[in-house]
C-alpha cells in the first residue's frame, strides 16, 4: 500500500532558496487551514502544524533531504502536487521539480 504524502515544492524561477523555502510553507500552511476549516468548520492550528509535518515541503533539495530522511527506499509514495493548487501549468512544474530533485 503506498504512503499518501502532500508535496508543496518551490523551485518557481527568480527567487532564493530561502525565499522558495518560506514560499512552500506559506502555501503549505494556507492549503492546510483551508482544508481544515472546510472540513471541521473551524480552526485547530495544532492540526495544520502536525498536517505540515507530515507533508514534503520546501526548495528541490529541501524535499530530497525529507524524501531521504522519512522513508524507506523500498517505498512506495502517492503523491499530491494539486492539493488545494488549482494552477495546472505550476502543478506540472512542481512534479518535474520534485523528479529532478529526487534523482539528484
Amino acid at each position: 500500500m503506498p504512503r499518501t504524502v502532500l508535496v508543496f515544492i518551490n523551485e518557481e524561477k527568480g527567487l532564493s532558496a530561502d525565499e522558495k523555502i518560506a514560499s512552500a510553507h506559506a502555501e503549505a500552511k494556507s492549503a492546510l487551514e483551508n482544508y481544515w476549516r472546510a472540513l471541521e468548520g473551524t480552526l485547530d492550528p495544532r492540526k495544520v502544524e502536525r498536517a505540515t509535518n507530515n507533508a514534503l515541503v520546501g526548495d528541490g533539495p529541501t524535499i530530497a533531504r525529507q524524501v531521504r530522511e522519512r522513508f524507506h527506499s523500498e517505498d512506495r509514495l502517492m503523491l499530491w502536487f494539486d492539493f488545494h493548487n488549482h494552477d495546472s501549468k505550476r502543478v506540472m512544474r512542481n512534479m518535474e521539480a520534485f523528479m529532478k530533485a529526487i534523482q539528484n
